[in-house]
């Protein structure tokens, strides 16, 4: 996971001195390569011990390591051309090419930050655990459930026992059928919608294994979880938190549904096969 990413996700972690450089370090993106410890902590009023332990708290050995990579995530963007511009909300004055550019480039942005963070070894995991499951019962609400929707499609695809329901009355009834040979498969951006924490919890009572893509930050619904795949949370206007969230979550998914489909490629072609000469059938 790039700087940029771990200060934004990790932001109700830290202290009041932390938010104040991170704070300084987003609202001047371009100049924290050229700056030093005394410098920054000058400029926030921390002291440069304060500047050494926020880059520690990112996962950094220190501030120089934080810098190199920080100067990567730069170059990347493009910073004169980009970095500003992504990172702008959008207004309610914004011209029609302006939305379009902010939405392709936050949108592209996510999914670069997505890849990241994804750890392949916990990629795998989850699709060990979704081949050999007797049932999969996938979970989400709001955006979270149309992606919840999209994995349950895909896997009745390629033959596998999912199951997705929106109705509450009905998923509390089929989490009761779940044991130890099923999984819950849950999507939640924030981690912290109550009826979806407390069918987790229920189905982990019941036994069954509990594979959760929610934000990297520590929260409910991951807690519960065997496997813990995170995603990236923009925080912006215009719901376009949701939406950036959206594009995060459906990459993970796709990720999992085509690794399903090379590592089972002829049962894979036989399912899909046949759904795409049954849906031909039914064209003009």
């Amino acid at each position: 996971m790039n700087a940029i990413s771990k200060i934004k996700q990790m932001q109700h972690e830290m202290t009041a001195k932390e938010k104040k450089i991170s704070k300084f370090i987003l609202q001047n993106l371009d100049n924290i390569v050229y700056m030093n410890t005394y410098q920054i902590a000058e400029k926030c009023n921390v002291s440069q011990a304060s500047v050494v332990r926020f880059a520690k708290k990112l996962g950094y050995s220190g501030f120089p390591d934080f810098k190199i990579s920080f100067g990567r995530e730069m170059g990347r963007r493009d910073v004169e051309d980009k970095v500003n511009f992504i990172y702008e909300d959008i207004k309610e004055k914004d011209e029609l090419d302006d939305v379009i550019k902010k939405i392709v480039y936050a949108n592209s942005n996510i999914i670069q930050d997505t890849y990241s963070m994804i750890k392949t070894e916990t990629i795998r995991e989850a699709i060990d655990v979704l081949k050999t499951a007797r049932k999969i019962y996938i979970l989400g609400a709001g955006y979270s459930g149309i992606v919840a929707k999209d994995f349950h499609y895909k896997l009745g695809e390629l033959g596998m026992n999912s199951m997705c329901e929106s109705d509450y009355h009905i998923q509390l009834a089929s989490i009761s059928t779940l044991g130890e040979d099923d999984v819950i498969f849950v999507i939640s951006q924030g981690g912290k919608t109550l009826d979806i924490y407390n069918l987790v919890k229920s189905a982990k009572k019941r036994g069954a294994k509990i594979i959760s893509v929610t934000q990297i930050s520590p929260n409910p619904i991951s807690d519960l979880a065997d496997i813990k795949i995170n995603t990236v949370v923009e925080k912006n206007n215009f719901r376009s938190t949701a939406l950036s969230s959206r594009i995060a979550q459906l990459t993970i998914i796709d990720i999992i549904y085509v690794s399903l489909i090379v590592e089972n490629k002829q049962l894979a072609e036989r399912y899909i096969g046949d759904a795409i000469k049954l849906v031909s059938d039914f064209k003009m």
